[in-house]
This record gives C-alpha cells, sequence and structure tokens, in this order.
C-alpha cells in the first residue's frame, strides 16, 4: 500500500457510526480509516466486476454438491477441464457422508469466470455455488 494518504470527510447517520466502531471493535482494526479502506476495496472490487467483463480478475469459485448425485464427479471434472485456462487449482472436501465441497482458484476475465459459474451452477446436485474476486 503507498504510504501517501488523502484526507476526506464522510457524513454519515449516527446508526452506520454506531454499526462501523462495532465492527471496529470485534474485528480489531487499528481505525475506523482502516475499516472504510478495506470496505472501499470490496466496493471498487464490485465495480470493476460488474463494469468490465474483460478485466483481469483473481478469486475462488466454492461449489457444494450432493456427493451420491449421478454423474456429479465426471461432470463437475469435465467441466473443470474444459475451463483449465481459468481455474488455477481445485481442492476437494468431504464435508459429510452425502455432501462434498470443491473450492477452485480462478484467475482470468470476469466473464470467463461468470461463464464457469453458471456452469457448475447446472450440474443436477450442485447445491450451492460461491464467486468470490479479488483485484491486484
Amino acid at each position: 500500500m503507498s504510504d501517501e494518504f488523502d484526507r476526506i470527510s464522510l457524513t454519515l447517520p449516527s446508526s452506520m457510526v454506531d454499526r462501523l466502531d462495532g465492527i471496529v471493535d470485534d474485528w480489531e482494526y487499528p481505525s475506523r480509516s482502516a475499516a472504510v479502506r478495506d470496505s472501499l476495496r470490496d466496493f471498487f472490487g464490485a465495480y470493476e466486476w460488474e463494469s468490465d467483463g474483460d478485466h483481469h480478475h483473481h478469486g475462488t469459485i466454492v461449489v457444494v454438491h450432493d456427493h451420491h448425485a449421478a454423474g456429479i464427479a465426471d461432470e463437475l471434472q469435465t467441466i473443470q477441464h474444459e475451463m483449465a485456462e481459468t481455474i488455477v487449482s481445485v481442492q476437494h472436501i468431504h464435508l459429510s457422508h452425502d455432501t462434498c465441497m470443491e473450492t477452485l482458484v480462478v484467475e482470468g476475465a470476469a466473464s470467463d469466470i461468470t461463464a464457469l459459474a453458471n456452469q457448475l451452477r447446472s450440474v443436477t446436485g450442485v447445491q450451492q455455488v460461491k464467486v468470490v474476486v479479488v483485484d491486484e
């Protein structure tokens, strides 16, 4: 992070200030400013994600699925092989006898990551897909 800072002022409803102060305390931020900077990074990332489908992103796709759904392992593996240029790595975790979670580390254009997530969502037996992206 750059050592140069600009000071700005925010006007917030007191209820938001109270919530911010609670989070600063709970998450042990050194200051309100540090918490707001952290929040703005997420805000900027969301803006980039929605406004530029070709912007390069890094992130994860978490997939929770029924381990016993017919053909699900083969179908997920086929999608992962077809999208190998977007997937950096995959981790498979057994949550229970019936449920597994895969975490795919991804990088590439937002449109490619979105296409991958949508393909995964369409697989019978997939219960949940969450996409988290970050920018450099």
